[in-house]
């Protein structure tokens, strides 16, 4: 179904560009014994350089058995844990959908796929029902594939560049390669020489072990840089902090260097590469005029940035570092493509509206850093740089509009226009209008996916006014 005239005191496409929760700093460790290694290397040859290569602050980890507590243990889960089948999966991701995505607002979501067996039960879904419960744009994730590098790394060479737009197909499309914690990763952003350690703090403990900068040891960043130089596109990839950004552009004007027959200045600005997090991003002159000339997408996760960096920052960098605390506002001034970036988990779907609230107000709630979320009532919560907050018009849009464009499907989705989709949300309250301090307040009572209602408050019961078409 199109849509044929804009609805009034409907909010269009809620786009959630869906990133998994990363474990933050930590120096424990999952140990195994020489059967377990035995049984998991038998899975996944090249088991000992991941792990060499993922690890941090310690020597040959994977030679002796040892895992860090980061994106690895969730793939050592995969592997161990019995995979469902297609059947299952689908009707699993259909009660997720229903419960989650459709209950908050939700009509397209981007994200990563980790497991072949995840690939194989979207398909299903697609084949079996010709549609998904929501619309989905993957990307084919490099750091917890149990991929062996040799096979990992002539991957982008032997295939071709595979990733699409969301006209190859509505519900489901490949936009590109993402990796899981092998950039830099919060609250541990590679800052390099733009934020310096605060006086009285070992600095070379900071940027050596606090810091998390590209290991291009590591086989996964060999994996990831091999896709870059063959035209793929980066995407969901972290980038947290300003130096990461800036070695992610040496990288890949050493790729067009290699491969100019396709990586040509327009090529590599139409690809809109684009990563995650954001949170420790700054706004540094030459990396802002880097993002600018390759048509590079920031998305910014500031409910995260807000809830881990103030600590990061008063313990590690002091004052200066405020100014690298996601500045939304000064960033797009200065003419950066920032995308409003969502996760699973936070917040709740009848919460769906705190994360504009944070755009806008700079407000999170206090207390463990792992639950700190929009408060419940304005004025409770910290706020953090407020000069960098954003109008309620602009954190509408970064979420629907530009995170379509983000997810190469703008002519599709992002806004109620003639010829697009019929994907909308109901809202209890006019979002539009109304102070700064009720964004919070608002609740999805409707939620429409290609014309079908896909969920609705059962509280809600609208009446068809007489004569009304």
């Amino acid at each position: 179904m199109k849509t044929t005239d804009i609805l009034k005191g409907v909010i269009g496409l809620m786009l959630l560009l869906g990133f998994g929760m990363t474990a933050q700093a930590s120096h424990r460790v999952l140990m195994f014994n020489d059967m377990a290694t035995e049984k998991i290397v038998e899975m996944w040859p090249d088991f000992v350089d991941s792990v060499n290569g993922q690890s941090r602050g310690m020597e040959k980890p994977g030679e002796r058995s040892i895992i860090i507590q980061a994106a690895l243990s969730a793939h050592i889960n995969n592997l161990l844990r019995e995979q469902p089948t297609p059947p299952q999966f689908a009707e699993g991701f259909k009660i997720l959908a229903d419960e989650y995505y459709s209950r908050g607002g939700m009509t397209t979501f981007g994200s990563r796929l980790e497991t072949a067996d995840q690939v194989t039960g979207f398909q299903h879904i697609l084949r079996e029902d010709g549609r998904l419960p929501v619309r989905f744009a993957w990307s084919i994730e490099t750091a917890t594939q149990p991929l062996p590098a040799a096979a990992a790394a002539g991957l982008y060479s032997t295939i071709g560049v595979q990733w699409q737009g969301m006209a190859a197909n509505p519900w489901l499309w490949l936009r590109g390669i993402s990796s899981e914690g092998e950039w830099d990763a919060p609250n541990r952003a590679c800052l390099g020489d733009d934020l310096p350690a605060k006086p009285g703090v070992d600095a070379n403990e900071v940027k050596k072990v606090v810091e998390i900068c590209p290991d291009f040891s590591s086989p996964v960043v060999q994996v990831l840089i091999r896709g870059l130089r063959s035209g793929w596109r980066f995407v969901g990839v972290h980038g947290v902090g300003s130096n990461a950004f800036r070695i992610f552009v040496r990288e890949l004007e050493d790729a067009m260097k290699r491969n100019p027959g396709v990586l040509t200045l327009d090529y590599v600005r139409k690809s809109r590469h684009g990563f995650a997090h954001g949170t420790m991003t700054g706004a540094v002159p030459d990396v802002v005029a880097a993002w600018k000339k390759y048509n590079i997408y920031v998305p910014i996760n500031l409910r995260r940035a807000l809830a881990i960096e103030p600590d990061n920052i008063r313990q590690n960098y002091g004052e200066p570092g405020w100014k690298f605390l996601g500045p939304i506002k000064t960033l797009l001034d200065q003419g950066v493509k920032v995308v409003g970036e969502g996760e699973i988990g936070y917040p709740k779907p009848n919460t769906y509206f705190g994360l504009m609230d944070i755009y806008v107000n700079r407000e999170i709630s206090k207390g463990q850093e792992a639950e700190r979320s929009v408060s419940e009532k304005f004025g409770q919560g910290e706020v953090f740089q407020p000069e960098e907050g954003v109008d309620r018009v602009t954190a509408l849009k970064l979420f629907t509009y530009r995170s379509a464009e983000f997810h190469y499907a703008e002519e599709l989705i992002g806004s109620l226009e003639v010829g697009k989709y019929a994907d909308f949300a109901v809202i209890d309250k006019d979002y539009l209008s109304g102070p700064n301090t009720e964004i919070r307040d608002n609740k999805v009572i409707m939620t429409v996916l290609s014309g079908e209602t896909r969920y609705k408050d059962p509280e809600f019961n609208p009446v068809e006014k007489q004569g009304a078409k």
